[in-house]
């Protein structure tokens, strides 16, 4: 559950707002970000985020962003989102910089299996602040992918409005981060992807859906990512009030043949959800007017 600040903390910058020469705010400002830097503290980062929230020092309020960027990568994406509920503008940067941060850490993690073990490190990326991982940094590079997750559900979750671009781009990393290997970030991953499910991010971007549901139900050895991809097809179907479902071709036999193979290859779990799937499939077929489809697999064309 998300910390809230507390409200000595708020009580004190409404009285420095109040009663202090800007100047002065500033200088107390920059004095708590550098005692944050060194250890945090929810009642200086009150006053700090207060202090530097109007932008008219864009030094300080990027150093600000380090340290809450710092406490999200160590395990505290809930307190941040909680620092900056009246703060829209500040929570906002934070959110541009998670769609940059997940899709860096999710283009890394895809590609550290392929580096060298004694490559060099790359300088860090100007605008994520990461450099590339070592292939013995893979924990580090999940683990971090995890927290700016946790991050984006829990903004998202807080009804913070996404900006066109920047659902975009965390629905597309979120998609991507399905096919992560750890656990707790492919999971992380799937609650970003349904909560934005039924947006314009995904309605945009309905085939890379299709693309991504077809690779994770194929995916070998990989059982997670199975359910995962299953999962996410019963989600896609069930968020009609967001997507047009008429796109979907099910006229195409590729629609229907994972399902078909799921009731006849797969384990007692990936039989139900195939079965779920295609009874949801047939009804939408029917309602699309579709019957030749139905028809094919009601006689067993596709079997």
């Amino acid at each position: 559950m998300a910390q809230k600040p507390t409200t000595s903390g708020a009580q004190t910058a409404g009285v420095l707002l109040k009663t202090v020469p800007k100047e002065q705010q500033l200088a107390i400002a920059r004095g708590l970000i550098v005692n944050l830097t060194s250890e945090f503290d929810v009642a200086a980062a009150s006053v700090a985020v207060e202090l530097v929230a109007d932008g008219s020092d864009s030094t300080l309020r990027n150093d600000l962003l380090d340290v809450l960027k710092s406490r999200i990568e160590h395990g505290s994406p809930d307190q941040v989102v909680s620092l900056l509920a009246g703060s829209p503008e500040l929570l906002d940067r934070l959110v541009k910089l998670a769609g940059k941060h997940l899709d860096h850490s999710t283009t890394t993690s895809t590609a550290v299996d392929s580096i060298d073990v004694a490559s060099e490190t790359t300088e860090p990326d100007e605008q994520t602040g990461l450099g590339r991982v070592e292939p013995d940094g893979q924990d580090a590079i999940s683990s971090t992918l995890l927290q700016w997750l946790r991050f984006t559900k829990i903004a998202i979750s807080s009804g913070h409005p996404l900006q066109e671009g920047d659902e975009k781009d965390l629905f597309t990393s979120a998609l991507k981060s399905l096919n992560n290997t750890n656990r707790p970030a492919a999971l992380a991953a799937r609650d970003v992807v349904f909560l934005l499910i039924s947006s314009a991010a995904a309605q945009q971007n309905l085939e890379v859906v299709q693309t991504t549901i077809a690779s994770l139900i194929t995916a070998r050895d990989a059982k997670l990512q199975q359910t995962l991809g299953y999962a996410l097809w019963m989600r896609l179907l069930a968020a009609s009030d967001g997507i047009d479902l008429s796109r979907l071709d099910l006229s195409d036999d590729s629609y229907w043949e994972p399902l078909l193979s799921g009731l006849r290859n797969g384990d007692a779990e990936r039989r139900k959800m195939s079965l779920d799937i295609l009874k949801q499939s047939v009804a939408l077929a029917i309602e699309q007017g579709q019957i030749r489809a139905v028809a094919r697999i009601e006689s067993g064309k596709l079997i």
